[in-house]
């Protein structure tokens, strides 16, 4: 069974009553623009996402330039905003029609200048423990932010080969790090959504 279909904000909300997990959750508030200005003055570059999307729909970031001009970067192109109302204003015109949130930009590992990141996935079967059944890794394509590999034209690659590739400076306990802490996620899950089976992280 796929995760609930309750959107990421009320599955961050779940996650983060658990004091284990409050190091591994980015810092997320729901899209108005006094939020936008306090993450971008904090953060300097932001991300945007629809709280009921996936697949890397929707997905905007959004860096300040500084002077009151704005970049704001959807799919694979670009475009600098000047000021603060022509900006919300523009950004609010690429929204999907659901609720949007607002985290701080992760730099992601990159491989030749493209970033990517990590899916693992986690199962259990009716009172069993979470287990870790498989990791890859998602490629951007060119110009992409999204790593979603339909949307970015990127591909996939297995873990230990993108590592390899990668700028990360890869620990020895780094996969079971990972393990650990899609573990922990799955039972904080699980425990508000009993009939979850399946996760994708």
């Amino acid at each position: 069974m796929k995760a609930p279909n309750v959107g990421k904000w009320s599955k961050h909300l779940v996650m983060r009553q658990d004091e284990r997990l409050w190091e591994f959750l980015p810092d997320t508030v729901l899209f108005e623009p006094e939020a936008l200005w306090r993450h971008l003055e904090k953060y300097r570059s932001v991300i945007l996402k629809p709280s009921g999307g996936g697949g890397g729909a929707g997905i905007i970031k959004v860096t300040s330039l500084g002077d009151s001009r704005y970049q704001v970067h959807a799919g694979n192109g670009r475009r600098v905003v000047k000021g603060e109302e022509a900006t919300v204003k523009y950004v609010r015109s690429l929204f999907r029609p659901k609720p949007y949130l607002i985290q701080p930009y992760l730099r992601l590992g990159r491989i030749n200048g493209r970033p990517f990141d990590i899916r693992v996935m986690i199962q259990r079967t009716k009172g069993r423990p979470w287990v870790v059944t498989g990791f890859l890794a998602k490629l951007a394509g060119p110009g992409f932010i999204v790593t979603n590999i339909a949307r970015s034209r990127g591909k996939v690659l297995p873990l230990t080969v993108a590592l390899a590739q990668s700028n990360v400076d890869v620990s020895p306990d780094l996969l079971e790090e990972i393990k650990y802490v899609a573990q922990m996620t799955g039972e904080c899950l699980g425990k508000k959504y009993p009939t979850l089976r399946k996760v994708g992280l």
